[in-house]
C-alpha cells in the first residue's frame, strides 16, 4: 500500500519545522494611561499602570527612596503629600526600632542571669 501523501523528506519521514520564537510585540496603548502610586500604613509603596480598566503593570513594589526622588519632580502639593506619608512611615519605623531595641536589651539582661561562671 502506498504511503499517504505527507510532506517530508524524500525517504518519507516527516521533519518538524523549526519554529522561530515570535518576537514579542510591544502593545501600544493609544489613549490615556493611569499611573497609581499607593502607600500602605506600614510605609510600603507600590505602583501600577492602567490603560482604561486594563492593568498594563500590576502593582509593583517601589522603594521609599525612589518615591522620595520622584516626589521632588512633581508639583509642590503632590510632593508635600508624598513627603508627609514618607515622614509618617519613617516615624513609625523609628518607633518600631526603639521598641525592638528595648525588647532586645531585656532579653540580653535575662540571658545574662543564666550565665554560670
Amino acid at each position: 500500500m502506498p504511503a499517504p501523501d505527507v510532506p517530508g523528506t524524500p525517504d518519507g519521514t516527516v521533519e518538524r519545522a523549526a519554529r522561530k520564537p515570535r518576537a514579542r510585540r510591544r502593545a501600544e496603548h493609544p489613549g490615556p494611561l493611569t499611573v497609581n502610586l499607593t502607600s500602605t500604613v506600614e510605609g510600603e509603596w507600590t505602583v501600577e499602570v492602567l490603560a482604561g480598566t486594563r492593568k498594563i503593570v500590576t502593582p509593583t513594589p517601589v522603594p521609599a527612596t525612589d518615591v522620595a526622588a520622584v516626589s521632588r519632580s512633581l508639583p509642590p502639593a503632590v510632593a508635600e503629600a508624598m513627603m508627609s506619608a514618607l515622614a509618617e512611615a519613617r516615624r513609625q519605623q523609628e518607633e518600631r526600632v526603639a521598641h525592638l531595641r528595648a525588647e532586645l536589651d531585656a532579653a540580653q539582661r535575662t540571658l545574662e542571669q543564666f550565665r554560670v561562671d
